[in-house]
This record gives C-alpha cells, structure tokens and sequence, in this order.
C-alpha cells in the first residue's frame, strides 16, 4: 500500500475516533465533567495522531 493512501486512512480513522468519543462523551458524561472529557479526547487524539506521524515517518 502506498504511502500516502496509509496516511489518510489513519487520519480519517483517527477523526472518525474522535468524534465518536466526542459524542460518547457528550451523551454519557454527567454535566460538571463534560468539559474535563473533551479535553482528555483532545489529548488522546493529539497523541494518537502524533504516534501515528512518528510510526509512518519509519516506514
């Protein structure tokens, strides 16, 4: 598989996850922590996505 098309199926799985989890929080979350869950699926996602970089740049 090229490249490039690895890249963009894991940049568009890793945004699919973080919308999910984003709604996942939404509706699970009680109201005080809601704000404390986007922050952590920030997080998430930003080191996900950067692992993901740093895995495709061995390649």
């Amino acid at each position: 598989m090229e490249k490039k098309h690895l890249e963009i199926g894991i940049s568009a799985g890793l945004v699919a996850m973080m919308i999910t989890l984003m709604l996942i929080v939404q509706i699970a979350a009680p109201q005080g922590v809601r704000s404390a869950g986007f922050a952590i699926v920030m997080l998430l996602f930003m080191t996900a996505m950067g692992l993901a970089g740093v895995r495709l740049l061995d390649m």
